[in-house]
């Protein structure tokens, strides 16, 4: 759809009539009059009116002017008692991508403002009825967000002393560099959001194009963006695009990444609650984890199952009792009320197990409880008979506890995908997980020519892991392009494996037929594998969810060159 179209269906939402416009920029509310007291249902209905069920107000179609003339759409909720002269905490909302501030957050607003809180959500620069163009994160949006303080302070029964910032997705980013650059917030929520802008858009040197996709064409849908944003994602598409080229793009995300602004938060010692989703494929959790271990104020850390804001957004549309905005609350409660609740004494994580409801805490991250695992990969070798176990070997390697000892090379070609998968319909399948519903595999039907099993022996006793499996591999690609894909299932006695987890890692410049790192971490879980599975590591070279290296139509081969001297292993975190 051509912008302009959806530029003015986004203005025309904007203006329905529940969302009338206020003709002051005031956020000033009146008393009911003795009918609309009798109709009274919710503030959303009658906007500028105050409730006569709970003493709130509604005030929506504000606009804030930015220091460069832009101006944001923005509403706001003010608790009972915000017309008194009485001073409020203040949590700001700013919207996700392609998301907006007169739906987002309305439900999470109100119950904030029914818990004490003024509560702004805006509309970032760029996206529907907010002008400007959208710079992704960019210098001015963090100098928006101080535009947006400024108005909330001046505007509002807003107490300067105590003021929150959280958001979803590019919210959350916003409100980490938000935070980051403006002393008057005191505490931050972070939800689904992303840590290094590089590593979510191009993760050890592989492209995300399913998610590229989506925050592009929603983007272009909602938005006014920047040319540069789709100059950038053709070229981190393109296998043939230079690391000169790649390099530029990582520099343009630094400041458009929240981990760097790490140190101006911890230099303030700035409450920081981060929520993320195991699913979550748009921004994948592990970047996330090391931005938390840099933080060094009151911290804490959610794990859920969930794709991108998929845990999040019941309780920001809706306002109902949610697992990470419960959390959130207590949060702002401890940080901007000053209540004792405890979220800051108790367990810094907690970790919802994949495919089950139950939560394990852990004191911190790294966590003291957790202990290192090594496992070693053994080449599966030739295709032969052993009489020692009258049996065929060479079917699949060996994932053990003692170091290899065996000298081959394991080589597979990318003609043909195998069976192994991150989901048979991206964005679906991890959906489907995310509910319950594992994506399911037998061994044996992965094709032994494209992909290569690496099979450990039955488990005496359940292994609980906590984090990312950490993969030290080398690979010889015949050509100066490669990936490979990491599954690792839990696999029963018939042979039917429950992927964990997963991971890639691809190389474009490297020397055709010479050994290089393709060492790589999987993606952070929480995972209970039951006594008498068996874990089994694959590898393949293709996979929906990840961009291939070459061109459509173009094969490569990757060989394993083990030798008794250097190891292959998979290290992995358990309690």
């Amino acid at each position: 759809m051509p912008k302009f179209l959806g530029r003015r269906l986004a203005a025309l939402v904007v203006c329905l009539p529940l969302f009338s416009p206020i003709a002051s920029e005031a956020a000033s509310c009146r008393a009911p009059t003795p009918a609309e007291a009798a109709i009274y249902t919710t503030p959303l209905l009658m906007p500028g009116v105050i409730s006569p069920k709970d003493g709130t107000c509604f005030l929506n179609n504000f606009t804030v002017a930015t220091s460069d003339g832009v101006r944001l759409t923005a509403n706001v909720f003010l608790p009972s008692g915000a017309g008194d002269g009485s001073k409020f905490p203040a949590v700001v909302y700013p919207a996700s991508w392609a998301a907006a501030d007169f739906f987002e957050y309305l439900g999470e607003q109100q119950r904030m403002a029914l818990g004490g809180y003024v509560a702004l959500a805006y509309t970032a620069r760029g996206f529907y009825g907010s002008e400007g163009v959208v710079g992704v994160a960019s210098e001015q949006d963090a100098s928006d967000f101080r535009s947006v303080l400024d108005w909330l302070v001046a505007n509002t029964a807003t107490d300067v002393n105590r003021i929150g910032a959280a958001g979803i997705s590019y919210g959350a980013g916003l409100s980490m560099i938000g935070a980051a650059n403006d002393s008057r917030v005191k505490a931050v929520a972070s939800m689904s959001g992303w840590a290094n802008l590089i590593d979510q858009m191009y993760g050890n040197s592989v492209p995300n194009p399913t998610w590229l996709s989506i925050l592009t064409l929603s983007g272009t849908f909602t938005g006014n963006m920047d040319p540069l944003i789709y100059e950038y994602d053709a070229a981190i598409r393109d296998p043939d695009t230079s690391q000169a080229k790649i390099d530029e793009i990582a520099a343009w995300g630094v400041i458009r990444s929240p981990i760097n602004a790490v140190d101006a938060l911890n230099a303030r010692k700035v409450p920081v609650l981060i929520s993320k989703n195991y699913q979550d494929d748009m921004f994948s959790p592990n970047s996330t984890l090391l931005m938390y271990t840099r933080l060094t104020g009151p911290k804490k850390l959610l794990l859920q199952p969930g794709i991108h804001a998929s845990a999040e957004l019941p309780g920001a549309l809706l306002g109902v009792d949610n697992p990470v905005f419960d959390q959130v609350h207590r949060w702002m409660d401890r940080w901007l009320k000053g209540i004792p609740n405890g979220v800051d004494t108790e367990p810094k994580v907690t970790m919802q197990l994949k495919f089950g409801g139950s939560r394990d805490t852990l004191s911190n991250w790294p966590a003291p409880e957790l202990r290192s695992t090594t496992y070693y990969l053994g080449p599966r070798g030739n295709l032969r008979w052993d009489f020692g176990c009258f049996c065929w070997k060479g079917v699949t390697g060996t994932l053990g506890t003692s170091p290899n000892r065996q000298s081959h090379g394991d080589q597979i070609d990318s003609l043909l995908d195998t069976t192994a998968t991150t989901g048979l319909i991206p964005i679906l399948s991890p959906i489907m997980e995310s509910v319950g519903l594992p994506v399911i595999n037998h061994m044996a039907t992965i094709l032994a020519g494209n992909g290569i099993r690496y099979e450990g022996d039955s488990l005496n006793a359940p292994l609980k892991l906590r984090g990312s499996p950490k993969l030290q591999i080398r690979a010889k690609p015949n050509l100066k392009r490669g990936m490979l894909v990491a599954y690792l299932y839990d696999v029963d006695w018939a042979g039917f494996g429950t992927l964990i987890t997963h991971g890639a890692r691809a190389v474009h410049w490297a020397s055709p037929g010479v050994a290089t790192d393709f060492s790589f971490d999987m993606n952070a879980i929480a995972y209970d594998v039951p006594a008498g599975h068996h874990l089994v590591l694959v590898f393949d070279t293709a996979d929906s969810l990840y961009g291939s290296p070459v061109h459509w139509g173009d094969m490569f081969r990757m060989s394993l060159p083990f030798d008794g001297n250097s190891q292959m292993t998979m290290t992995l975190p358990v309690r």
